[in-house]
């Protein structure tokens, strides 16, 4: 009776390693940043840009909401001239937005950002679950045009 149970307990220990060793792999980050993809959908300056991890850095950085220079260099862990050479060159191509409040500029997404957005996420993910997440085309993803 007490081996039973002692086996029954050893199983289910066993089972629980496996299953949490598996989701550790799938959250477990891998290092996407060294590849380069081709966004099929993009023109080919859109496809450069999107090549340069930082730049994706801070297009991701500023998913939610309108940031200043120097809190998207503190979240990209670039420094803020870099950064700021990085933002300049987004802004030419269009994929952000900016505006000048006080002092300092805040930088937005545009709606080619947004676009860019979602080509990150889904040819550059961070970790396997995003990628897996988002090997699931949900929708027409498209280059729109009219973005030009």
């Amino acid at each position: 009776m007490i081996e039973e149970i002692l086996m029954l307990l050893g199983l289910v220990v066993i089972d629980v390693v496996v299953i949490v060793s598996v989701i550790a792999y799938l959250f477990r980050s891998k290092n996407f940043s060294g590849r380069y993809v081709d966004v099929k959908e993009a023109p080919l300056y859109i496809n450069n840009t999107l090549k340069d991890a930082t730049k994706r850095s801070i297009i991701r950085s500023l998913k939610k909401e309108k940031k200043y220079l120097t809190l998207i260099a503190k979240e990209v862990g670039e420094s803020v001239a870099k950064t700021k050479y990085h933002l300049q060159e987004l802004e030419k191509i269009g994929i952000i937005g900016s505006m000048k409040l006080t002092r300092e500029k805040f930088f937005l997404l545009t709606k080619k950002g947004s676009w860019c957005l979602k080509a990150i996420y889904l040819y550059y993910p961070k970790n396997n679950f995003e990628k897996m997440k988002n090997s699931i085309r949900i929708g027409n993803f498209k280059w729109d045009k009219k973005m030009l």
